[in-house]
């Protein structure tokens, strides 16, 4: 019934004060049961004929299908992740003003954080300069990791000192009102070798000949598939890690050269190649939000290497 307010159960009261400032759903209901919640709704509003989608019927419990079925037999459960897989890539105006509010404060965050990448530091106060900035304005959560040397080996901060010389990557997540943004960067201490400078041209470059393909009326694995071939054609290897579709969800889906969905306006995406040359690697990449025509780049942080 189209008439009927849609329900949102959730588990705490402190979900229930994030819901009421940010869902559209108005009636909001505490559950610590969710099977008994669902059996109760059920009655309540008389859904006994009523078909349930449920996103990974797979995974339903059989027990519960088995107690819906004896207590409702007219009801149907049926699969209902691909199509809210749809909904959830298709962002509204609002929704993208806060994925375009989330990047800024990456960009701003990664700006003013690697002005802290000196000789001597703790990994730990970098990012934390890092995280400040973006907990300050807003972000919700964040997961933001670093890297020291030749091969980027993402992982959280520790005490490890900011070495002399040599490469740091610094990956930025952030969510902000609910959505996912991250900038993927390298900063050399001192002059670059010519190894830092090799997988950095062809990490860019490679963004750069994909996006054409990052647009309605292609795949994913159309965009991804060029992507890889750069990194291959230039004498690289790649690693099979391409980015995220994000959301809600940090990684709704994952972009590779197999992924046959179909791209349209609205969907979010992180695309980071990770070349590999020898020894060394990088991964460098940034969030893009899918138009009518084209793409946008969200990010603004440039495409240099930064040398400290």
């Amino acid at each position: 019934n189209e008439g009927e307010r849609p329900i949102l159960l959730v588990e705490s009261r402190f979900q229930a004060m994030r819901a009421e400032k940010q869902s559209w759903a108005e009636d909001i209901r505490l559950s610590t049961n969710f099977f008994q919640s669902l059996m109760n709704i059920l009655k309540e509003k008389r859904l006994d004929q009523a078909t349930i989608g449920i996103d990974g019927l797979h995974n339903f419990p059989f027990l519960w299908g088995q107690r819906i079925e004896e207590s409702f037999p007219g009801i149907r459960l049926v699969e209902f992740g691909p199509t809210l897989k749809k909904l959830r890539a298709y962002r509204t105006p609002e929704e993208i003003r806060l994925v375009k509010k989330s990047a800024a404060l990456v960009d701003r965050a990664f700006t003013e954080g690697i002005k802290h990448i000196k000789p001597g530091k703790a990994e730990w106060e970098v990012i934390a300069r890092m995280d400040y900035i973006l907990k300050s304005n807003g972000v919700e959560k964040s997961f933001n990791i670093i890297s020291q040397g030749a091969k980027v080996n993402a992982y959280v901060p520790s005490e490890r000192k900011i070495k002399k010389k040599g490469m740091v990557f610094t990956e930025i997540t952030a969510n902000y009102g609910g959505y996912w943004t991250q900038l993927a960067r390298a900063v050399s201490l001192g002059k670059p070798d010519k190894g830092l400078v090799k997988l950095h041209q062809v990490a860019v470059q490679a963004i750069k000949t994909a996006l054409p393909y990052l647009k309605p009326g292609f795949k994913v694995a159309d965009s991804m598939s060029v992507m890889e071939g750069y990194v291959k054609s230039s004498g690289l290897d790649c690693m099979p890690v391409y980015g995220h579709i994000v959301g809600i969800d940090m990684v709704e889906d994952r972009p590779s050269p197999q992924n046959q969905t179909e791209i349209v306006p609205g969907m979010v995406f992180i695309v980071h190649p990770w070349p590999i040359l020898d020894g060394s690697s990088l991964l460098w990449g940034e969030t893009y939000l899918t138009t009518e025509k084209g793409n946008q780049r969200l990010n603004r942080v440039g495409d240099e290497l930064i040398v400290l």
